[in-house]
């Protein structure tokens, strides 16, 4: 067994292997593999193999800085998703404070929940408004 791994080890050598675009690649494979179990489309089975195919070329492709400015560009992309899916979840259980976006320059603020109207200045541009907490 050992020797099969150490063969696997050479092989990969030098290979850029699985990055998120891979993962999310395979991620988008097995969710259309579902979607085509009941569908039955032909057009589908062939974009499924298109991206396990791509998928495979990229996790044993030699062109190690070609394929981490593809996964850069896609985690760029994915990253303000993260981001706003994040927040949005913070703002749900989070209980002890309130959020409220900067009138000027949209920045989320976080608010102590005391009950009232108050008088916030935003820290990114320093622009002063009321605050109604209910």
């Amino acid at each position: 067994m050992d020797k099969l791994r150490n063969k696997f080890i050479n092989f990969m050598y030098g290979r850029s292997g699985p990055d998120s675009l891979y993962k999310a690649t395979m991620i988008a494979c097995i969710v259309l593999m579902i979607i085509n179990f009941f569908a039955r489309s032909t057009i589908l089975n062939l974009l499924i193999w298109a991206l396990l195919i791509w998928g495979m070329f990229r996790a044993f492709s030699k062109n190690i800085y070609k394929r981490q400015q593809e996964n850069i560009k896609f985690m760029q992309l994915t990253d303000k998703a993260k981001r706003k899916f994040n927040m949005t979840k913070t703002m749900l259980t989070d209980k002890e404070h309130c959020y409220k976006k900067c009138s000027k320059c949209k920045t989320v603020l976080r608010l102590p929940k005391q009950k009232g109207e108050h008088t916030v200045q935003c820290p990114k541009c320093r622009e002063s408004f009321k605050v109604k907490i209910r």
